[in-house]
């Protein structure tokens, strides 16, 4: 670590917290950070408010160069996520300072990551890592009907390109088609519980199945448009729909 006035300011605040016992709501420091070296013995570890947290994280910027800067960069972005166990310290950050921080990061991060393949590429998630997901999405905040209006007009009259809709064809052969699973219908009725249709819903799907033909094939049903009726034909699909059981 750098020698300079930062330095001393840490170094003050993490002797005074060995010297007090904290009431209330407290959090664990390492006062030489984990990612530099630092352990979890007992003469590493004190207890800050969040306040003091953040600030010293902030301080360990300024007091380290090269690689260790880009990780306490990191470590001082972290200090701004919050969940329901941590009550994070809110201070206002100039927007210089923010932009400061976002664009180093953004640049350590792209110099770790490239040429490393993602880490979950290719692995399954588990049932838990599912649900927990669900239950993520299930409490975050719904969308402002202005947010919605200026998502809606941004993908307004947008095109796919020819590269796009290759890369989305690849992505999706070899997928099986047809009738959703029960796992399926399950999953998205636990996303859309609570969720009220708009008002134009009815109108919509209406006007989306208009002039749409049924069609059925291996106890598979889809409705498509007549000027393609023929196509679908040609490739073994038969007029009408699948035959339902009795009920």
């Amino acid at each position: 670590m750098i020698d300079n006035k930062y330095t001393r300011i840490y170094n003050r605040i993490t002797a005074r917290a060995t010297e007090r016992a904290l009431i209330g709501y407290r959090e664990n420091h390492h006062v030489i950070p984990r990612s530099m070296g630092g352990t979890n013995a007992k003469s590493n570890m004190v207890s800050l408010t969040a306040r003091e947290h953040f600030i010293c994280h902030w301080l360990l910027t300024k007091m380290v160069t090269g690689a260790d800067r880009a990780k306490m960069v990191y470590a001082l972005r972290m200090m701004r996520v919050s969940n329901d166990l941590q009550n994070r310290y809110e201070t206002k950050i100039t927007a210089r300072v923010y932009e400061k921080y976002k664009k180093e990061h953004a640049i350590n991060l792209s110099i770790m990551r490239t040429g490393k393949p993602a880490w979950n590429k290719g692995v399954p998630q588990s049932e838990a890592h599912k649900q927990k997901n669900r239950e993520a999405a299930l409490r975050r905040p719904k969308p402002s009907a202005e947010s919605i209006a200026k998502n809606s007009a941004a993908r307004l009259g947008l095109k796919r390109s020819d590269e796009t809709k290759l890369k989305q064809s690849m992505a999706l052969r070899g997928r099986s088609k047809g009738p959703m699973s029960e796992e399926q219908k399950q999953a998205r009725s636990i996303t859309m519980k609570g969720k009220p249709k708009i008002k134009s819903h009815g109108a919509n799907v209406a006007a989306a199945n208009r002039g749409c033909v049924s069609i059925n094939k291996d106890n598979i049903e889809k409705k498509v448009k007549a000027e393609v009726l023929d196509s679908w034909l040609s490739q073994g699909w038969n007029l009408g729909g699948r035959k339902r059981l009795a009920q």
